[in-house]
């Protein structure tokens, strides 16, 4: 975690230098679903059991077309065997997960012409998201978090291969956006981004079982009642040790998906940062209608 932590500050030191009043800079306001991509929802895409997702981005133009940016982003993501494909339901797990994220990056706007009211732009970032799954249990659905409990025998003398996973990790956003430019200073769009992990355990979800007996006395009967909750479904019995619980050789993803708000904090006619340019009257008297060339 150490080394993660480095490498995004050593991000922003590289970033900040471009950060100038005399600079583009735009804020974008997210808002639209969260989901994601694991062992319980192994499709690459899609909308069952997604959740709400949010976003502050602030971008600083380099150029024309390169800007950095940086923003926060918050979501809910979760999964079901019970929505899952007929092959994996028998398992009956689930899980749910606040995600935070960090990033900071570059992203390119295609095209420059005044003569188009939109712009295609990529972008791709580093950053570091924090989570915390946890699923519903008993006939009060308790809320249990899922970590503590080493559900596949993580931390336990009989498996030294298996360590407690990070609940703050390194992620890689990246993805694509559309922007409509409704006058000067504001802008409409859509976004879509996917992020790469580099855990497998967003869902709690990754390897073999652990032992039932061994997962007993080293984490007590919660960790077994959740590790395996197909005896909910029709009574059969907890798996043999290390059958197959997940697919380790499949990381994790979370996306996102919706509308975007922007606003560029530069006056329209002198281009410089200006609080107050979404105000300030152009040449013909009209507020914010005179359009930049470049947006």
């Amino acid at each position: 975690m150490k080394k993660q932590l480095i490498s995004v500050c050593f991000l922003l030191s590289f970033l900040l230098p471009y950060v100038s009043i005399a600079q583009r800079i735009d804020v974008d306001l997210f808002a639209g679903i969260s989901n994601y991509q694991g062992d319980l929802k192994p499709a690459f895409v899609s909308t069952v059991g997604a959740g709400t997702g949010a976003a502050a981005i602030v971008k600083v133009g380099i150029n024309d077309n390169l800007f950095v940016r940086a923003g926060f982003s918050f979501g809910s993501v979760s999964g079901s065997d019970a929505q899952n494909k007929a092959s994996l339901q028998f398992r009956n797990l689930s899980f749910t997960s606040r995600i935070q994220e960090f990033s900071a990056g570059f992203e390119y706007r295609f095209f420059n012409s005044d003569k188009l009211a939109f712009r295609p732009y990529a972008f791709v970032a580093a950053g570091i998201f924090h989570f915390d799954p946890f699923t519903y249990y008993g006939s009060n659905s308790t809320k249990v978090y899922l970590q503590p409990l080493g559900t596949e025998g993580q931390g336990l003398a009989a498996y030294p291969d298996k360590q407690p996973y990070k609940l703050t990790q390194f992620c890689i956003p990246y993805g694509v956006g559309v922007k409509w430019q409704l006058n000067c200073n504001l802008n409409i769009g859509v976004e879509f981004r996917h992020t790469k992990l580099f855990t497998d355990y967003l869902d709690d979800v990754s390897t073999r079982y652990a032992d039932a007996n061994t997962l007993l006395a080293g984490r007590g009967p919660l960790s077994v009642d959740l590790a395996w909750r197909g005896d909910e479904l029709n009574g059969s019995p907890y798996p043999v040790a290390n059958t197959v619980r997940g697919n380790p050789g499949e990381k994790d993803w979370y996306y996102f998906a919706g509308l975007t708000f922007g606003l560029k904090l530069n006056d329209c006619n002198s281009g410089r940062f200006s609080l107050g340019g979404l105000f300030n009257r152009n040449k013909s008297g009209a507020k914010g209608m005179d359009c930049p060339k470049v947006w």
